[in-house]
C-alpha cells in the first residue's frame, strides 16, 4: 500500500509538471493571439468606418449625378461655375 501512495503520487507530481510545461509552451502564443486579435478589432472597426463614410458619400454624389443629369441640374451646375447664357450679361456687384 505504501508502495503505490508513492507511485500515485509520482504520476501525480509528473502530471503536474507536464501540464506547467505545457502552460508555459502555450501561454505566449496566446497571448501573442489574443494581441493580433485585439489589433484587427480595431482595424476592422476603423476600416468598418472608412466604408460607412464611402457609402453615405456614394449616395451623396448619386444623389447630385441624379439632379445634374436633368435640364434644370445642368443649369444649375453650369451657372454655379459661372457660365451665362447667350444674350445675357454678368452682373457684377463692387463693394
Amino acid at each position: 500500500m505504501a508502495r503505490t501512495g508513492r507511485l500515485d503520487r509520482g504520476w501525480s507530481f509528473a502530471l503536474w509538471l507536464v501540464a506547467l510545461a505545457l502552460a508555459i509552451n502555450i501561454t505566449p502564443r496566446t497571448v501573442r493571439h489574443y494581441a493580433q486579435w485585439r489589433q484587427l478589432r480595431r482595424e476592422t472597426a476603423q476600416l468598418q468606418q472608412e466604408l460607412y463614410a464611402l457609402q453615405r458619400q456614394e449616395r451623396t454624389l448619386q444623389t447630385e449625378l441624379q439632379r445634374v443629369q436633368t435640364d434644370p441640374g445642368r443649369e444649375s451646375l453650369a451657372r454655379q461655375r459661372g457660365w451665362i447664357r447667350k444674350g445675357e450679361e454678368p452682373l457684377r456687384i463692387n463693394p
